[in-house]
């Protein structure tokens, strides 16, 4: 059976067993309709949990139901909107299987990474409506992980729009524990526009091109920090987008700061993709936990209701306010207060500006709990002030004069102190950078802030090195050159863009959104914009390189350039995978083992990866290694080259196996050169033979 021939019966159902109609639902049979819902979606059985509730946030665009069941020592956690559509997921199961994270016990993760990317997407894409598909990318991998991490984007009609998602699956048994999704229902108005683009992205290129602005300046070099280099730096600026429709090039920046005091628009309507449900029928009940969750809810007081009695409190000053949400919480069952809330969120707007305030209500006998208010307030009275910026600058400037003189006459101002025009500010506020051949470098910076109030310096910084020098300014490329290399580092992708559109207050839905200070929603439309995913800091002018930022090794980034065809290849590039192992791009399997070497791979296996070429570097590998417990101070020989059965005792001492092994007269190896091997070696080698560390040489 289709989903849609589901959700009609179960439709069917919920409506025969109501009273009212759907519009004036109940709060607790709104909560039985999703729960089942949610069941049917992802098939649950849900008896084995003895307490169930569910919280509702009664948003004016889209509300949503927080559903919770607790088990013994499991508990299951699902966000839905009212249709049933799961937006987030999470279980838990206390096991004691669990190692401690605190202890030396190094292991890779159980099952494999494809099998769990497989009912990673197999689960997402059963929640996926009409329209909808997703891309997957795997996370990182490390030692004793107990779960997979994947992510990605939910496309639509295959094409991106700003839509992502994460899961995680459980290594041992690739059970979903955690999956959260984004979603357009109450952030997108006008429905889906069609994926065909009339222009292409060539043309969108040309357009987006003048958008960019770059400076040049001096910066600090990556590879001589005694020296600072010219780069053309990226200029902040608005964010836009070339409609594929039209071939018009779009101010988003723009947009949004016309729409911020709530300009009347269109009339809007939200739009909602439409979704199909699993092909197997399945009609769930209510278990006895959920039943009683439910039965939490009953008599709650609706929205109306709370909103009549929050009025009746007139002290609360509600009538120049407009309702703008309600939300209802039940408590757990060992929460010693069991009050089931409301809280009721007001706005209204004073001069341009939003205030706020939110009270707190019995949900059922709309007695008032708590009350809380945010305003902010364009206060210019200054006479609390009587220091204005030029009097301030005056005195910031002499104030640098006598304290940082020679630095100061450097620098040159780099911001205007702004007028106070906030009741908060007290303190006007300047920053002086270096300025060289006639270009900043904003590495070098004197910053100090007046009081306004009194005139005096509330705040003072200084950065400056003197010894920086400054590469020449002859030969380097023009702006016109570093915009071109710029824009080349971008792509252009054809995508669904989320554009602001003004809000019709006339419209029954949306008029509580204005007193709240919303002033806008979104809609989608088709276009281009500019997107990289590498971090670039510039170009640098010199020679027209894109200035890349130096992140360090990554942990699963080893990598050796000796082991080609090497007999221990494998499990050496196995163990780099999950960062165990040794930097510097060499790991010189058939040079002797030493002691160091050996703890540098051991404790690579906690994160730590050992840089010979470091301050200090053996001596904080030891440190590392004795928080460890894996030798003890006087046991540190950096250049002793080990035995295999050295070796091995060094390995079982770090994961605990110690005590066990240096018990006497129980142990038998089947080595041939049994009897050569040490008196306070054997019981470590009888059990790293038993636990298949170790199998001998010919």
């Amino acid at each position: 059976m289709k989903k849609k021939l589901l959700s009609l019966f179960l439709a069917l159902a919920l409506v025969c067993s109501l009273a009212v109609p759907a519009f004036a639902q109940s709060a607790d049979d709104r909560l039985a309709a999703v729960t089942l819902k949610v069941k049917a979606e992802l098939g649950l059985d849900t008896e084995r949990y003895h307490e169930f509730y569910g919280n509702l946030d009664e948003n004016i665009l889209a509300p949503c139901w927080y559903l919770n069941w607790y088990g013994d020592g499991t508990s299951l956690s699902i966000t839905a909107d009212e249709d049933g559509k799961i937006l987030h997921y999470y279980y838990y199961e206390n096991t004691a299987s669990v190692p401690n994270s605190s202890a030396f016990a190094p292991s890779f993760p159980a099952g494999d990474r494809d099998s769990a990317r497989e009912a990673a997407k197999a689960f997402v894409e059963n929640l996926l409506t009409e329209g909808e598909s997703i891309t997957i990318e795997d996370g990182t991998d490390y030692l004793n992980m107990t779960s997979y991490q994947f992510r990605g984007e939910i496309l639509l009609n295959g094409l991106p729009a700003g839509l992502n998602y994460s899961i995680s699956v459980r290594c041992e048994d690739y059970a979903v524990m955690n999956f959260y999704r984004d979603d357009l229902n109450g952030r997108v108005t006008g429905g889906v526009p069609s994926p065909t683009a009339k222009i292409t992205e060539k043309e969108a290129r040309a357009a987006l091109r003048d958008t960019l602005s770059l400076r040049l300046e001096y910066v600090l070099s990556e590879t001589d920090s005694s020296r600072a280099i010219l780069r053309y730096l990226p200029e902040g600026g608005d964010e836009y987008y070339v409609d594929a429709a039209t071939g018009k090039l779009v101010n988003l920046t723009e947009l949004r700061r016309g729409l911020q005091n709530g300009v009347t628009g269109d009339n809007a309507t939200n739009g909602a993709l439409k979704g199909e449900a699993s092909e197997e029928v399945m009609v769930p009940s209510l278990s006895d936990a959920e039943k009683e969750g439910v039965s939490k809810l009953e008599g709650v007081l609706s929205k109306e209701e709370l909103d009549a009695r929050a009025h009746a409190i007139s002290e609360l000053g509600l009538d120049a306010y407009t309702m703008a949400n309600v939300s209802y919480s039940v408590p757990r069952e060992e929460a010693e207060d069991q009050t089931v809330t409301a809280t009721v969120t007001y706005g209204r707007q004073v001069d341009g500006a939003s205030w706020r305030r939110t009270v707190v209500l019995n949900a059922k006998t709309g007695e008032l709990l708590r009350v809380s208010s945010s305003a902010w307030m364009n206060n210019k009275d200054t006479t609390k002030r009587p220091v204005d910026a030029a009097q301030a600058q005056k005195k910031a400037e002499a104030f640098l004069k006598k304290y940082a003189g020679a630095q100061f006459k450097k620098t040159v101002l780099t911001n205007e102190s702004d007028a106070l025009t906030s009741d908060w500010q007290i303190s006007h506020n300047f920053t002086y950078a270096q300025q060289e051949n006639g270009y900043l470098y904003n590495g070098n910076t004197l910053y100090v802030a007046v009081d306004a109030t009194d005139g005096s310096i509330s705040s003072y910084q200084k950065n400056f090195d003197d010894s920086v020098t400054f590469a020449s300014p002859k030969g380097i490329i023009s702006e016109e050159q570093a915009l071109d290399i710029w824009l080349a580092t971008y792509d252009a992708p054809l995508s669904y863009i989320h554009v602001p559109v003004a809000i019709d207050y006339s419209h029954p839905d949306y008029e509580a959104l204005k007193n709240y200070g919303v002033s806008y929603l979104n809609k989608l439309v088709l276009g281009y914009s500019l997107q990289r995913e590498d971090y670039l800091m510039g170009i640098n002018a010199a020679d027209g390189t894109p200035a890349k930022p130096d992140w360090g090794t990554q942990q699963s980034g080893l990598t050796y350039s000796d082991m080609d065809g090497h007999w221990a290849q494998a499990k050496v590039e196995k163990l780099a995978k999950f960062g165990v192992g040794y930097q510097g791009g060499q790991f010189k399997a058939d040079t002797a083992l030493t002691q160091l070497d050996l703890l540098a791979l051991l404790v690579s296996t906690m994160g730590y990866l050992y840089d010979e070429t470091g301050h200090m570097a053996a001596d904080n590998l030891y440190e590392y290694a004795y928080d460890l417990g894996l030798l003890k101070r006087e046991e540190r020989q950096d250049d002793a080259v080990l035995t295999r059965a050295e070796t091995v005792k060094l390995m079982l001492d770090a994961v605990g196996y110690g005590p066990v092994a240096q018990l006497k007269g129980i142990y038998r190896t089947k080595f041939k050169d049994d009897a050569s091997i040490p008196a306070d070696c054997y019981g470590y080698v009888a059990l790293a033979q038993g636990l298949g560390m170790v199998e001998g040489m010919t």
